[in-house]
């Protein structure tokens, strides 16, 4: 998660009184505006954080890795392509933090928010009580398919990345209460989720970040380092590697899908080789999620090594306005 948000990084960094300043700061202004937004309808604040984030978002730092992701992920696009679909995704970002916001009245309101699809051999899985390993891309309403420990009664833990500023943390820890799942920072490392399927409950994962080191596998067809630890995980406990994803029907309406489980191709080589191509298969679900909602793909960190986001895709130019 990025230390600052509303202050640049270096000039906090050089001066440690405004870094002091900008956590104080960047905490109520983000307590209020989750106040703003608890305030409103589920459909009402999904609009009003759509147009403000929409507004700001293109014209920071992460817009340009956002169109640097775009440019190789569908590099026949041109640059008024990716700069509508940046701006797409700049304003659901602004819809997933209403919709954070909003969790305990969606889940509140299920009956007429929410519909769980699930995959016969998933079901059949579940009913076995034997773990799982979910994993999901940041597409969609991806936080909302958290819910589906609580449609099913399910004890998960879900990795998260947990905000550097203290005073941000803490809100955002209360607002992720709503999901009923426990959470546990990345920093942890895999122990603990070993622990939790050996105990016999279930694992949750957004595996499409890109790591600084791993395994080479493609993604849109251009390899990428990629997270195979999920796939490890459950191929030492035994548990189901299975697909879950959060998709945005209408505003304040979402369907939680659970796919079948993903089986090795290859049950006889090493655990390092079925992992990967496990996550390649969990890859290819990712892409078809994101070729279908292109605007809803959260990227704001960049996928591919550098040398593949400057020589792929269009030559993208500072936007004049």
């Amino acid at each position: 998660m990025p230390e600052y948000y509303l202050v640049p990084k270096k000039l906090a960094r050089a001066v440690p009184a405004i870094g002091r300043a900008a956590v104080w700061l960047e905490a109520r202004f983000f307590r209020s505006l989750f106040w703003i937004f608890n305030s409103l309808s589920v459909e009402r604040a999904s609009a009003v954080a759509a147009a403000v984030v929409g507004i700001v978002g293109p014209h920071t730092s992460q817009a340009r890795k956002v169109m640097g992701n775009l440019g190789i992920a569908f590099p026949d696009w041109n640059e008024q392509d990716l700069r509508r679909t940046t701006k797409g995704i700049f304003r659901q970002l602004g819809v997933s933090i209403a919709e954070l916001v909003k969790m305990r009245t969606i889940w509140s309101e299920r009956e007429q928010r929410l519909e769980f699809c699930l995959d016969a051999s998933a079901r059949a899985h579940f009913e076995s009580e034997r773990p799982s390993v979910f994993v999901t891309a940041h597409v969609g309403a991806w936080q909302v398919a958290n819910l589906f420990s609580k449609q099913q009664n399910l004890t998960i833990t879900t990795l998260y990345a947990q905000e550097s500023n203290p005073e941000l943390a803490r809100i955002m820890s209360e607002l992720r209460q709503a999901f009923g799942v426990h959470w546990l920072p990345t920093r942890e490392g895999m122990r603990p989720l070993l622990r939790e399927l050996k105990a016999g409950n279930s694992v949750g994962w957004a595996i499409d970040a890109r790591l600084d080191t791993g395994p080479p596998i493609p993604f849109f067809g251009v390899d990428a380092p990629t997270n195979t630890s999920a796939a490890r995980l459950a191929l030492t406990s035994g548990a189901a590697l299975i697909p879950i994803r959060g998709e945005r029907l209408r505003p304040g309406h979402f369907r939680v899908s659970v796919y079948a489980p993903i089986v090795s191709p290859i049950p006889d080589a090493p655990i390092a080789e079925q992992a990967m191509a496990m996550t390649r298969l969990a890859n290819e679900h990712f892409e078809a999620w994101i070729r279908e909602t292109p605007d809803q793909w959260m990227c704001f960190k960049r996928r591919w090594p550098k040398d593949h986001a400057t020589s792929s895709g269009p030559e993208i130019r500072d936007d004049p306005s």
